[in-house]
């Protein structure tokens, strides 16, 4: 009996078919919802050493982040609009942050 590496070998493989998301590949084109992206981006908010999160406030509407409320420098809402950005279908980013 030969066992092979590629699983369902009968089956056509497609690569442009699937997208890599959290869980594992989907087919077609995977669009998150508002929610799951809010979540994301206040998740790396507050684990990123450089944001003091507590003053950010995020909105997400049609997967456009919307980043208000006070930081301490410019370095600091420079890195909040990076964690934002790294957030996986995020597709614009408006940084509101004021420095105080």
């Amino acid at each position: 009996m030969q066992y092979s590496r590629r699983p369902y070998q009968s089956r056509p493989v497609n690569p442009h078919s699937f997208y890599m998301g959290p869980w594992g590949p989907f087919h077609g084109p995977v669009r998150r919802t508002d929610e799951d992206i809010k979540h994301d981006v206040e998740s790396l908010l507050f684990y990123d050493g450089l944001v003091d999160s507590i003053n950010v406030n995020v909105q997400v509407s049609d997967r456009t982040v919307t980043l208000t409320g006070t930081v301490a420098s410019s370095l600091e809402k420079k890195a909040a609009e990076d964690d934002a950005w790294a957030v996986f279908g995020v597709r614009d980013v408006n940084n509101q942050l004021k420095i105080k």
